[in-house]
């Protein structure tokens, strides 16, 4: 394996070669240095060292014939806390916001990311912030953001808008064109982004689970036309905005639902499963029953494409990609520089994933 480094702020760059026991390593194309090791674990251990602390230092790795399963762009974006690790995709295109808290919470900075890992610090937020998730509305130029349970919305110009009325212990936030869903108070509420109308509204009272967590997620069709939402951990609520009508569909197992999203066609529906169970179930909005030919273990985070029938799951250290109109496999790699968890989602043509070691990169697939 051969990769180039280099310097983000410098036209420095650092190689390695690594083959086999064999690891050599140069600065700005200069004399080869190079290490031979007893065992090949040894010599992978040692390389994979030497990159993240390249990585570290600002360096950045790029590679535009990267093949399925490897990195266009590796690019540490730092050590704060990455609890959560806020990601959306700019429709259409290959570029992705990303959100990052400084420090001891001193503040949390957006960035807006190219194909080539090239970083633009769009937004600022100071003091005491933490974004759980993001969706980028192209139709009304503004990033949604579930801020500690605060829904906002930013402007290309920096204004912060509030959606909510107040600070809630819980919320929920999806997207679907320039529809926006939350939670507001007693209502999880669907609002034109572009007018600001209030055009659904539909009770919800959260149930506690474990005694210590508000069950409530929410997800909206890509044609914004179903509502699913999961208030008590042995239902999903599916909603037609349209008719008015509303089905519920019994959980094989009581569980807290984590996230949820539909498939690009609408046909299926993705719930992440936690406390109880830790898979992916999948409903069928035809039937409204679960697929159960579908099966996954300990799922930690998925994504949906938002046109393509494209499925991402990140699973024991695993990404897997699947079809979901054939059901099948069709890659599966481990991703790097990730502990124990990492947040997915799609671009136009690859995925990017955000580490909790503080590592973003974009995979070709």
């Amino acid at each position: 394996m051969s990769r180039l480094f280099q310097d983000s702020n410098s036209d420095k760059t650092w190689k390695i070669d690594w083959d086999g026991n064999r690891v050599v390593m140069s600065n700005n194309g200069g004399k080869p240095r190079e290490k031979m090791f007893d065992d090949l674990e040894a010599a992978a251990k040692y390389a994979k060292k030497e990159m993240w602390n390249k990585l570290k230092k600002g360096f950045i790795y790029r590679n535009d014939k990267a093949a399925p399963g490897t990195p266009l762009f590796q690019l540490y974006i730092g050590a704060g806390y990455t609890g959560f690790m806020p990601l959306a995709a700019v429709s259409g295109t290959n570029q992705f916001y990303a959100g990052y808290v400084v420090g001891q919470f001193e503040k949390e900075e957006i960035y807006l990311l190219d194909e080539q890992g090239q970083k633009q610090l769009t937004w600022e937020l100071a003091g005491n912030h933490l974004i759980y998730d993001m969706f980028y509305c192209p139709e009304a130029g503004e990033l949604l953001i579930n801020d500690s349970h605060q829904i906002s919305g930013i402007s290309a110009d920096g204004s912060v808008r509030s959606c909510t009325s107040f600070t809630y212990h819980h919320s929920t936030l999806s997207l679907a064109g320039n529809h926006g869903l939350w939670y507001d108070g007693t209502y999880l509420v669907v609002t034109d982004l572009l007018t600001q109308e209030r055009l659904y509204q539909r009770e919800a009272t959260p149930e506690i689970v474990n005694g210590h967590s508000p069950q409530l997620c929410a997800a909206l069709s890509g044609n914004g036309r179903l509502m699913a939402y999961c208030t008590h951990s042995d239902e999903i609520i599916i909603c037609d905005m349209e008719t008015s009508s509303t089905h519920s569909i019994a959980k094989d197992i009581s569980a807290m639902t984590a996230a949820m999203d539909f498939s690009a066609d609408d046909r299926y529906l993705f719930t992440q499963e936690q406390y109880g169970s830790w898979e992916l179930a999948c409903y069928d909005m035809n039937t409204l029953t679960r697929r159960s030919e579908w099966k996954t273990e300990h799922v930690r985070s998925f994504a949906v494409h938002p046109s393509k029938p494209l499925l991402a799951l990140f699973s024991f250290g695993t990404v897997e990609l699947y079809h979901t109109e054939s059901w099948q496999r069709i890659l599966e790699f481990r991703p790097e520089h990730v502990v124990k968890n990492c947040n997915l989602v799609f671009t136009k043509d690859y995925l990017a994933l955000y580490s909790d070691y503080g590592c973003i990169s974009l995979y070709a697939i």
